[in-house]
Order: structure tokens, then sequence, then C-alpha cells
């Protein structure tokens, strides 16, 4: 004979659902943030493309707040680039696009991965809630809503 479900399995099986959907967001955030890594690696490297022999040429540059200046492209060749740690260097522009490109690969990858946890995730979450359905259905009614 099969032991009735109490409330300490229903309350454990909520926790459990709460935590894992927790992570889920948490987990959301973070790809989200990595996507956002991703266009920004792209639009440098579009940017390091479309501006590739345009020396001399005038651009306007963003300073913040909504607020701009004037200035002239003097090196459309050299490009500095973040390495990490608040560290940047100047390297040829083809050197840049492709530690860029490298830098997007890998965030991909991440991302990836980040996706497979997310499906794992997601199967626990509808695992449990498989659970407490069945675990509801089995309680006395007394008991359910006690």
């Amino acid at each position: 004979m099969s032991e009735q479900p109490t409330n300490e399995d229903m309350q454990r099986l909520i926790a459990q659902h709460d935590e894992h959907q927790a992570q889920a967001e948490l987990l959301a955030e973070q790809m989200k943030a990595i996507q956002m890594s991703i266009i920004e690696c792209e639009r440098a490297v579009n940017a390091i493309d479309a501006l590739k022999g345009k020396d001399g040429v005038a651009s306007l540059i963003p300073i913040g707040a909504g607020s701009f200046v004037h200035a002239k492209l003097v090196k459309p060749d050299r490009t500095i680039i973040g390495l990490g740690s608040n560290v940047s260097a100047e390297m040829s522009s083809d050197a840049a696009k492709e530690r860029l490109n490298d830098r997007k690969e890998k965030l991909a990858k991440i991302l990836e991965q980040m996706n497979q946890n997310m499906g794992e995730l997601a199967k626990r979450i509808q695992a449990i809630q498989a659970e407490a359905t069945k675990q509801a259905q089995t309680m006395p009614v007394d008991q359910a809503y006690s």
C-alpha cells in the first residue's frame, strides 16, 4: 500500500519549484547579458569594417548622456580594444576584428551551454509540477486545504 503525501511533501515540492524557478530567472538574466555582449562584438566589427580606409572622415563621437562631440578619424587602421580587467591595447584593425570574432565565438559557446542548462531546469520544473499535481490529487480533501 502506498503512503499518502503529506503537507510537508507538498511544501518540499513547492520549495524545490521556487528554487528552480529562481535559478531559471537568474540564468535568463545572464543569458541576456551574454547576448548583449555578442551584439556589441558584432557592432564593433561592423564599425571597424565601415571605417576601414576612411582617414580624416568627420564623425560624431558619443560622450554620454545623449551628448556628442565632432571629431576626425586619424588612424582608421588602428583600434584600441578592451582586453579585460580595465586593460586595453592598441592593435591593427584586422587583429582587433579577429580578437572580437574570437570573443564572439566563445560567448556563443557559453550561451549554447546556458541554453542547455535552461532546458534541463525547465524539465526539472515540469517534473516537480507533475509530481505536485499528482500528490495534490491523491491527498485527502481535508489535508489539501489545511
